[in-house]
């Protein structure tokens, strides 16, 4: 910083007629010195000052650094999915006035191959730069070239930091290595690039944000990391960085995608639903917002807008079309479409075979009183997964409604140990919740939301062991039959069900 300003001082000393006027010396050292503070805002405020200052016999003098912030900008807005054109056309603009030897235009060209982010930009916009991404023995001929040169060392080593970004896009990994080590004494600038690419690394992130508070962006590759173990200090600090880069960027499709994506782990589909509708109007293409948008219009039992949601994705061809039938099969059978939901689960089946897919077509089979591929769905489900309770059950109604009354009974009796894992899997979860350290408003929500998940779990669970105990006797065998319902509670929904039943199976003795 001392020396770029030694050098200002002396370069206007030496001249009869100063080409920079003192009073603009320092503004531009203040100018590089926000270049390396490196925020999109600290970027923006430094090209004002070197676009007002580059005029005239001091034009030479500042247009190098004019055209590095350009390219710069360009990058940074590429980083957020947010429109760079102008940019990089101001940089392409400036290359006629620099000198051959700094060799302006390969940078711009090197610049203009990066991606834009991969969550805010849909896949149709990011298939043309994987087509073109170089392979991996040019981008390490890219970053050599990257060493040298009249640029700048701190614009060089930005750039350089994003060719890492681009062989990760581009998957070529021997062409990078995954933590390249952050040396002591980087700039903000470079020490941002080097935090969010090719792995984001939320030490480094977190580091910088402490150094340089203006730098918001760098908060949105935090908050839109996932932990495995959501805990009291990830939500808010995932909440403040994504508050302040959404105040920072409204426009950003990066960012309003995050955000929604934070709102429906954290259980608020109906603000999930705003931001995944922002996004969409900023990217009409965009299929991950499209698409869970979708699953949160489902979950708030919005059922026909979900529809019409799934339709779009279906009817644009959008890479994830199959679970668009698939949650267009889920939202139809919900209003109870059986033969649309039918229709649309057996599309879905076509294009991916998996325990949902499968699950929710052995439900809507059942349904529709086809028992022997329900039957079927539900037992591939199983095979995947144990933990289908959902299959256990509708397996006990196949079979009940087959009159296969041993074979019913174990079927609900599997059903309820089921259920019975998940209620008491949930009773931690409640246990640990209540405890936690989190903010009233959201601890109130999940623990009402664990409550009510552990109330149904329970109802199955005795709605299970009831219909296993009427298997039970109705096979004939009333001594079992009523050691299961013994089993159920005095408090339960259905204990005057359990009753009824057992004052029939007495009565038959």
């Amino acid at each position: 910083m001392r020396r770029l300003a030694v050098l200002l001082l002396v370069v206007s000393a030496g001249c009869a007629s100063a080409p920079i006027k003192k009073a603009d010396e320092l503004s531009l050292v203040q100018a590089q010195a926000r270049v390396l503070e490196g925020c999109y805002r600290c970027l923006i405020e430094a090209r004002d000052v070197f676009e007002r200052i580059a005029v005239g016999k001091a034009r030479p003098l500042v247009v190098a650094r004019l055209f590095e912030t350009y390219v710069l900008i360009g990058l940074r807005e590429r980083e957020l999915a947010l429109d760079s054109r102008e940019a990089f056309s101001k940089a392409r603009t400036l290359v006629a006035e620099l000198p051959p030897t700094y060799g302006a235009l390969p940078y711009v060209d090197l610049a203009e191959m990066m991606p834009p982010d991969l969550g805010g930009t849909p896949r149709t916009e990011l298939t043309p730069f994987m087509q073109r991404a170089p392979a991996s023995a040019r981008l390490v001929e890219l970053k050599k070239d990257l060493t040298t040169g009249e640029a700048s060392g701190p614009f060089r080593a930005y750039l350089s930091a994003s060719v890492d970004c681009l062989a990760n896009f581009a998957n070529r990994r021997d062409a990078v290595s995954d933590a390249v080590p952050v040396p002591a004494g980087t700039p903000p600038l470079v020490k941002y690039r080097m935090g969010t690419c090719p792995v984001p690394r939320n030490v480094v992130l977190e580091e910088l944000l402490t150094q340089t508070p203006t730098f918001v962006e760098a908060g949105l590759f935090i908050g839109r990391q996932r932990p495995q173990i959501i805990t009291a200090a990830w939500v808010k600090q995932s909440r403040e960085v994504l508050a302040n880069a959404y105040d920072a960027f409204p426009c950003s499709p990066s960012v309003t995608y995050a955000m929604g994506a934070a709102s429906q782990v954290l259980g608020d589909c109906t603000k999930a639903v705003r931001f995944y509708e922002d996004t969409i109007a900023l990217k009409e293409r965009h299929e991950d917002a499209a698409m869970q948008r979708v699953v949160c219009l489902g979950h708030v039992g919005q059922f026909v807008p979900a529809i019409g949601g799934a339709t779009r994705i279906i009817d644009r061809g959008f890479y994830n079309i199959a679970d668009g039938y698939y949650w267009r099969a889920w939202n139809r059978h919900r209003r109870i479409e059986l033969r649309e939901a039918r229709a649309d689960i057996e599309l879905a089946r076509s294009m991916m075979v998996n325990v949902q897919v499968l699950t929710l077509g052995g439900v809507i089979k059942y349904d529709q009183d086809d028992l022997v591929p329900a039957e079927r769905d539900l037992n591939e489900a199983l095979r995947m997964d144990q933990g289908q309770c959902i299959a256990h059950w509708y397996l006990g109604l196949v079979t009940f409604k087959k009159e296969a009354w041993l074979d019913a009974a174990t079927r609900f009796g599997r059903a309820s140990s089921c259920y019975e894992s998940s209620a008491n899997d949930n009773v931690r979860r409640l246990d640990v919740m209540r405890k936690s350290e989190f903010d009233e408003e959201f601890k109130a929500s999940q623990i009402a939301g664990f409550e009510a998940v552990i109330k149904e779990d329970r109802d199955q669970q005795w709605a299970a062991i009831l219909n296993a105990a009427n298997g039970f006797a109705r096979a004939g065998q009333s001594e079992t039959a009523l050691k299961w319902i013994e089993k159920i509670p005095g408090d339960a929904v259905i204990a005057s069900k359990a009753a009824e039943l057992r004052k029939l199976i007495i009565g038959k003795f």
